[in-house]
C-alpha cells in the first residue's frame, strides 16, 4: 500500500465516492495522485474491508436511496461545486451479457431485479440506483463524474436504459461521453469489459474549449500493448496450502466437478463451461489460460485454474484485480472473494483518473489560478 499512500499524499485531486464497495476504484484513484473526501456504501462487510485499508476516510453507510447531496457534502467538508470527481459503479446485474433486461420476482419485464450480497444484504429496484447517482451529482455539482456500467448495456434491450442515462446527465448541466473500456489494456491481467461513463460540467467544458465533438478524447489511451497473462500474474505467488486444499476438495465435491472434467487442461484460450455441458449449462464456468489474461472476475467466482481441479486462490484473483499485495480482505472466503470480484480493478481507474486529471482538472485549475 505504499504506492497508495504516497499517489494520495499528491493531493492532485478530491474525490468523493459513491458504491465504493472493497475499495477497488478508490485505490486507483489514490494511485493517480487522488484524495478521497469520503465514500457510500451499503454493504457492512464491503464497509469493514474498506476501513481496514483507509481507515481515516469517512464512510456513510446509508441506502443511496435515502442520502443527500448535502449528507455527502457534509461528511467530505466541502462545499457544492467544489468536488473535483463524484464517482459511482451502480450495480449492474438486471442487464445480462446480451443485452436483454433481467425480469426481477415480483415485478415486471426489465424492472425490479434485487441484487444479493453473500453477507445477507440485498437491494431492490437495482436498475434506479444509476439516477439516484445522477440525482446525488445533482446536489453534489462536481466538476466530472465518473460511473461505470457493464458491458451489457450497449447491446439490445439494454439501450434504452443507457440513452436514459446519457439524457439525465445532460439535463443536470453535464457534456458527457461513454467508452467501453477493458482493463487488460491498462496492466491488468483481466479482460473485464466495462460501459465508462465521464460527465463534465458545462462551465468546465466551456473554460477548457471541450466540446461534445472533442469530450471523448478524455478517455486513456491504451498503456499496455502486450496484455498481462495469468502465467506473468501468478508467477512468484506463495500459496496457502491449507486453502488450496479447502478449494479443491469442495470443488471435487460440487456440482461444476462433472462439467470441469471433461474441460482440456492448460489451455491455449480461455474454456467456458456450457462447451462441455450436454444441455450448455454452467456459462459462468471459465478454465482459465495461462498465456492470456483471465475473463472478466465476478462475485460468484466462476474461473478454475488452468491446470488443477478448482476455483481460484484468493492471492491469484487479487493479481488478477490487480489490488497491491498488502491489500487487506475481511470476512469469510467467499465474502472476500466477492468483494474482489465486484471491484473496478485499480489500475484501470488509476489510467482514467490520470487522463481525467491531465486533460480536464489540471488545465481547469491552472485557468482558474492563473
Amino acid at each position: 500500500m505504499e504506492d497508495v499512500r504516497a499517489g494520495e499524499a499528491q493531493n492532485k485531486f478530491n474525490v468523493i465516492s459513491t458504491f465504493a464497495g472493497g475499495g477497488g476504484s478508490s485505490t486507483g484513484y489514490r494511485l493517480a495522485g487522488g484524495k478521497i473526501l469520503c465514500i457510500n456504501e451499503f454493504v457492512k462487510e464491503a464497509r469493514n474491508t474498506y476501513h481496514e485499508n483507509y481507515p481515516n476516510t469517512p464512510i456513510l453507510p446509508d441506502d443511496i436511496k435515502k442520502l443527500t447531496g448535502e449528507d455527502l457534502l457534509t461528511a467530505a467538508n466541502i462545499g457544492a461545486g467544489e468536488v473535483d470527481i463524484l464517482d459511482g459503479s451502480p450495480p449492474c446485474s438486471a442487464f445480462s451479457m446480451a443485452g436483454s433486461v433481467v425480469q426481477g420476482s415480483g415485478h415486471s419485464i426489465g424492472f425490479g431485479k434485487t441484487k444479493k450480497y453473500s453477507d445477507g444484504k440485498q437491494v431492490e429496484n437495482i436498475e434506479d440506483l444509476f439516477f439516484e447517482f445522477i440525482r446525488i451529482a445533482k446536489d453534489v455539482k462536481p466538476k466530472v463524474i465518473v460511473g461505470e456500467n457493464v458491458s451489457g448495456l450497449l447491446m439490445g434491450e439494454a439501450k434504452h436504459y443507457y440513452y436514459k442515462i446519457t439524457v439525465a446527465f445532460e439535463k443536470i448541466g453535464y457534456n458527457v461521453s461513454s467508452m467501453l473500456l477493458d482493463s487488460s489494456h491498462y496492466g491488468v491481467p483481466q479482460t473485464r469489459k466495462r460501459v465508462i461513463f465521464i460527465a463534465v460540467r458545462k462551465d468546465v467544458t466551456d473554460a477548457i474549449g471541450l466540446t461534445s465533438l472533442n469530450i471523448a478524447g478524455i478517455f486513456p489511451e491504451k498503456s499496455s500493448r502486450v496484455p498481462v497473462t495469468c502465467e506473468n500474474a501468478f508467477s512468484d505467488l506463495v500459496y496457502d496450502e491449507e486453502e488450496i486444499k479447502m478449494l479443491t476438495e469442495s470443488f471435487t465435491r460440487g456440482s461444476h466437478f462433472v462439467t470441469a472434467s471433461k474441460m482440456p487442461l492448460d489451455p491455449k484460450k480461455v474454456l467456458t463451461g456450457c462447451d462441455y455441458h450436454p444441455k450448455g449449462h454452467h456459462f459462468n464456468m471459465k478454465r482459465i489460460s495461462r498465456f492470456k489474461p483471465a475473463p472478466t472476475i465476478t462475485a460468484s467466482g466462476g474461473c478454475i485454474h488452468w491446470s488443477e481441479m478448482r476455483k481460484l486462490a484468493l492471492c491469484e484473483t487479487r493479481r488478477l484485480t490487480s489490488l497491491p499485495e498488502d491489500f487487506k480482505l475481511t470476512g469469510k472466503w467467499e465474502q472476500r472473494s466477492e468483494r474482489m470480484g465486484r471491484m473496478v480493478p485499480p489500475l484501470m481507474m488509476k489510467a482514467i483518473a490520470g487522463s481525467i486529471y491531465k486533460k480536464v482538472l489540471k488545465p481547469y485549475k491552472e485557468l482558474n489560478n492563473g
